[in-house]
């Protein structure tokens, strides 16, 4: 069990887990919108999102001028060159495989990379709206596949769930701006909670958490499975919240909420 565990801890340091719930969730929203993406885009996905969080954690460990306090960034100080030549293969496979996608996506895709350029750009400048900034281009990326080759006009419950997946998204990301409070003070990083504070924090997750769990009921006549999946995703992201004390030892919180876009893959089920 140990053993499964310090794999796992790895997965996660590599943000491999975080690629496979944008596959899942990206999956999903094919599903819910019954279209069927060429299998390059889900290929060009996964290396666009594995070399994104990569190289934010390579800024990051570069940036920290000792010896950083968490696991991830002290991962990419040590290891900093195989990690960056990696990173460059992730690179000139991805823009191999953009040349064979559909026009469709690659025009959608286009504007996305110019949205993250600039994000990656601007980061130091956006302070405390850089959780929401990453929450809405990380969903745009997860719907991309599936609404570049949507035919049919969406539904209103539709445009609810792609919000929803938003509010999930900047959930996840506040959880742990809240986890990482301390470290990101004694690495000068800015964040939603550095800013307003752990208690503002605290609750405004819970505040997004609720809205959305009912609104997910909204969904139940739409498609239950659909509002299910979403309480689900809310509720264990609440629980990673008030179990803080318990699954702040070995990163254990950020493994579930990373594990929480897996979620979506019951609805493929």
């Amino acid at each position: 069990m140990k053993f499964l565990n310090q794999i796992y801890q790895y997965i996660n340091i590599l943000s491999l887990d975080v690629v496979a719930g944008s596959l899942i969730s990206a999956l999903f929203f094919s599903r819910l919108l019954d279209v069927h993406p060429d299998a390059t885009v889900f290929v060009s996905l996964a290396l666009t999102v594995w070399v994104i969080y990569t190289v934010d954690h390579l800024r990051d460990a570069h940036n920290i001028v000792w010896p950083a306090s968490t696991d991830r960034h002290r991962f990419h100080q040590v290891h900093f060159r195989p990690v960056v030549i990696l990173v460059m293969v992730a690179i000139v496979v991805d823009v191999v495989v953009i040349f064979l996608l559909p026009s469709n996506v690659i025009k959608f895709g286009f504007v996305l990379g110019c949205m993250v350029l600039i994000y990656l750009v601007c980061q130091r400048y956006l302070k405390f709206l850089k959780e929401v900034f990453v929450a809405c281009l990380y969903t745009a990326g997860i719907v991309l596949p599936s609404l570049s080759v949507a035919d049919s006009h969406l539904l209103p419950e539709h445009y609810l769930i792609i919000v929803k997946f938003v509010i999930t998204a900047l959930m996840n990301l506040l959880l742990f701006s809240l986890f990482d409070l301390e470290v990101d003070r004694d690495q000068q990083q800015h964040s939603f909670v550095t800013w307003f504070g752990a208690n503002a924090t605290y609750y405004s997750i819970i505040m997004l958490g609720v809205v959305n769990i009912f609104t997910g009921l909204r969904l139940w006549s739409f498609d239950r499975n659909v509002a299910g999946i979403f309480i689900a995703m809310n509720a264990v992201l609440l629980m990673v919240l008030f179990l803080k004390r318990k699954l702040v030892k070995n990163n254990y919180y950020r493994m579930a909420g990373d594990a929480v876009f897996l979620i979506p893959g019951f609805y493929l089920i």
